[in-house]
């Protein structure tokens, strides 16, 4: 009975990673370059997948810049509204899109909510809004002055051993120079072609 038991725990289990893995939106792969354990590890307070934006999907331009353990406020991977991670991370997927912050002015907050959900196609990735993008972090990295209007500063990566330089390098060279298409409230449609954080120390910068 007990090893019934244990079997039909680990079915369950498998069942479960499927699911995750089949709700990414397309045809998703996971490179053995994004699985380095390097990679920073949030905490995940929700398992399920994530399904708190309902809004309707709506495609707008917007600036997009990056930000990492060493050019968050604090330095680490430390967030403002934690929705379904504990600390900054993600897997980039539709279940589990990656942390992004914005400005969180009055009228951002009502129009980027903490919980909304975004697909960036030149990524291939969803981001989900649980931080504050303020002007009040390090002067390095790009998105390291503030937000204003429409924002989205994408959590890329790091940990405690992350050469700042590589971290920083690897944001300027993602940063678009002007401002490129988003998906605010994405249907789960979009494909996603990798998970993982953008930047690992093992890989270094990684865009797909």
């Amino acid at each position: 009975m007990i090893a019934n038991r244990a079997y039909q725990g680990l079915f369950s289990l498998l069942l479960g990673v499927a699911f995750l893995v089949s709700c990414g939106g397309g045809q998703s792969t996971v490179p053995q370059s994004a699985q380095s354990a390097n990679a920073p590890k949030p905490q995940v307070t929700s398992t399920a997948c994530y399904d708190g934006d309902n809004g309707t999907p709506t495609t707008k331009d917007a600036t997009i810049t990056f930000y990492g353990w060493w050019d968050n406020s604090p330095p680490g991977a430390g967030i403002a509204h934690p929705v379904i991670h504990a600390t900054a991370g993600g897997e980039g997927s539709y279940c589990d899109p990656t942390t992004f912050a914005t400005e969180p002015t009055k009228a951002e907050n009502k129009a980027i909510p903490y919980g909304t959900r975004i697909y960036v196609p030149f990524l291939d990735k969803y981001f989900l809004r649980e931080d504050d993008c303020t002007n009040s972090g390090p002067s390095s990295g790009s998105g390291s002055n503030g937000c204003t209007g429409l924002w989205f500063d994408l959590w890329i990566g790091g940990n405690s051993e992350t050469k700042k330089s590589a971290l920083f390098a690897c944001e300027d060279d993602l940063t678009p120079s002007g401002e490129v298409s988003v998906i605010i409230h994405p249907n789960g449609s979009e494909k996603v072609n990798w998970l993982g954080p953008i930047y690992s120390n093992s890989t270094g910068c990684n865009n797909g």
